[in-house]
C-alpha cells in the first residue's frame, strides 16, 4: 500500500509531520481530517511530482459542480465574493477544505461555483489553500496568495481572510468612486464626439457647396475647421489603426521582464501618477507587513512575502536591496529610508515603533495614514480628469461652433455687398 508523507496542522496551529499507509490520496486526506488536521503538503512516496501540476489559469471544467461540462472563465472580480464567503463559513469554525467544497455547491454564481470546484480539486490532492489559489492566477494575485500562505503557516487563517476581505472592500470602494465620478466627464467627452461626428458626415457635406461660393474669403476659424474636417476624414482611420498596433506593441513589451521595469520607472515620472502609485504600494506593504508579524512570522520571512505585494518593479527593486541590507543586520527604518520612497514622516513613524520593540502599531498608522491620503488623491484624480474631459469638450464644440457662425456672417456680408 502506498505512503505518504505529510506536513499539517491541528485545530491551533501546531503544525505536525509524519507519514501514513493508503491506498489513495483521498484515502490519506480523509485520515488526516479525522485526526483533525488541515495537510499543507501530501506526497505519495519519495517522487511527489505529481503534486507540482497545475491547471492552467483562468477556466476549468466543470465536473460535478457545473453538471454542464462547459467551461467558465474567472478573473479578479471574483475574489471578493469567494473570500468573503469562505470567510463566513472558516470563522464559523468549519475546516478551509470543507468550506470550499461547500461553496462550491451551494454559491448561487455560476463562475464562484466553478472556482470553487476548481480549488476544491487542488485540494482534494492535499495541497494547501494558497498552492491551489496559485493555480488561479487569474483571480488571486500574489499579495493575497502570500497572506493565505501566512495564515496557514501560523493557524490563523480566518483572521488573515477577515483583513483580506476588508481590503478588498475598501479598495473596491474606492474603485466604484473613480468609476462613478468618471461617469459625467465621460458622457460629455461622448456627447462631443457625436456632435464632432455629426458635422463631419452629415452637416459638413450640406455646407460645403455653400462655403465653397466664398472661395478664398473664408474666415480663418472655418478654414482651420474644414481642414480639420477633412484631415480626420481622410487620414483619421490610418493614425487610430497606428494608435493601436502601438498600444498592442507597447503592450506585449510590457509584459516582458525589462518592459515591465522601465514603463514602470516611466510611470513614477509623471506628475500625481507617480505619487499615488506609490501610495497604493506603501499601504499594500505596511498592510502586509504588520498582518504577517502580528500573526507569528518572523521580520525577514516577513520582509520576502511583503515584497511580492509590492506592484511597481522599481519601487520592489530597492524595498528587495532594503530587505538585503536589513538581513545584514541594518535597521529596518534605515534600510527604508534609503530607497528614497518612504517620505521622512513615514520613516520617522516606523523607527519609533522599531525603537519601542513592536513595529506593529506604527505600520498600521502608516497603514491608516495612506487609505486617507489614496481616498484624497483619488478624489483630486478625479476633479483633474473632470475638469479636463469638459475644457477639451468645450473647445471641440466651440470650435464647430464659431467656425460655421463665422462663415454664416461672412456668407451674410458678401450678399449684402452684392
Amino acid at each position: 500500500m502506498p505512503i505518504f508523507h505529510y506536513v499539517a496542522r491541528d485545530a491551533q496551529g501546531a503544525e505536525s509531520r509524519g507519514k501514513l499507509e493508503a491506498a489513495t490520496r483521498k484515502q490519506a486526506l480523509a485520515q488526516l481530517r479525522s485526526r483533525q488536521l488541515t495537510p499543507s503538503r501530501l506526497d505519495e512516496g519519495a517522487a511527489g511530482a505529481a503534486a507540482a501540476a497545475a491547471e492552467s489559469a483562468g477556466s476549468i471544467s466543470l465536473g460535478s459542480f457545473g453538471g454542464s461540462g462547459a467551461k467558465k472563465r474567472f478573473g479578479r472580480e471574483h475574489a471578493l465574493p469567494f473570500l468573503r464567503a469562505l470567510m463566513g463559513l472558516v470563522t464559523a469554525g468549519i475546516q478551509v477544505a470543507d468550506g470550499v467544497k461547500l461553496l462550491g455547491k451551494r454559491l448561487s454564481d455560476p463562475a464562484l461555483r466553478a472556482l470553487s470546484a476548481a480549488l476544491w480539486d487542488q485540494l482534494s490532492q492535499g495541497r494547501s489553500l494558497s498552492q491551489a489559489m496559485t493555480a488561479q492566477g487569474a483571480v488571486f494575485d500574489d499579495a493575497t496568495v502570500n497572506l493565505v500562505q501566512a495564515g496557514e503557516a501560523t493557524g490563523r487563517l480566518g483572521g488573515v481572510l477577515e483583513r483580506l476581505v476588508l481590503d478588498l472592500e475598501e479598495r473596491a470602494e474606492i474603485r466604484s468612486r473613480l468609476i462613478g465620478a468618471m461617469a459625467y466627464p465621460a458622457v460629455i467627452l461622448g456627447m462631443a464626439v457625436i456632435v464632432i461626428l455629426i458635422f463631419l458626415f452629415f452637416l459638413l457635406p450640406r455646407i460645403e457647396t455653400l462655403l465653397a461660393s466664398l472661395q478664398g474669403n473664408l474666415p480663418l476659424a472655418t478654414r482651420l475647421l474644414i481642414g480639420f474636417a477633412n484631415f480626420l476624414v481622410g487620414y483619421g482611420w490610418f493614425f487610430a489603426l497606428v494608435g493601436a498596433v502601438g498600444v498592442s506593441i507597447f503592450w506585449a513589451w510590457r509584459r516582458k521582464p525589462e518592459g515591465r521595469l522601465a514603463s514602470d520607472g516611466w510611470l513614477l515620472k509623471v506628475t500625481g501618477v507617480g505619487t499615488f502609485v506609490i501610495s497604493n504600494d506603501i499601504l499594500r506593504l505596511t498592510q502586509a507587513f504588520s498582518l504577517l508579524l502580528e500573526n507569528g512570522i518572523t521580520t525577514l520571512p516577513a520582509l520576502a512575502m511583503t515584497e511580492r505585494t509590492i506592484q511597481n518593479r522599481v519601487f520592489r527593486a530597492a524595498f528587495a536591496e532594503a530587505r538585503g541590507k536589513i538581513a545584514e543586520g541594518a535597521g529596518i527604518s534605515t534600510a527604508l529610508g534609503g530607497t528614497g520612497f518612504f517620505p521622512p514622516l513615514v520613516i520617522d513613524v516606523i523607527s519609533v515603533g522599531e525603537s519601542t520593540g513592536n513595529i506593529v502599531p506604527s505600520l498600521k498608522e502608516v497603514a491608516r495614514d495612506y487609505r486617507k491620503r489614496i481616498a484624497n488623491q483619488a478624489g483630486v484624480f478625479v476633479n483633474v480628469i473632470s475638469v479636463g474631459a469638459l475644457l477639451v469638450a468645450a473647445g471641440f464644440v466651440a470650435l464647430v461652433a464659431f467656425g460655421i457662425i463665422s462663415a454664416v456672417f461672412q456668407i451674410s456680408a458678401s450678399l449684402k455687398a452684392g
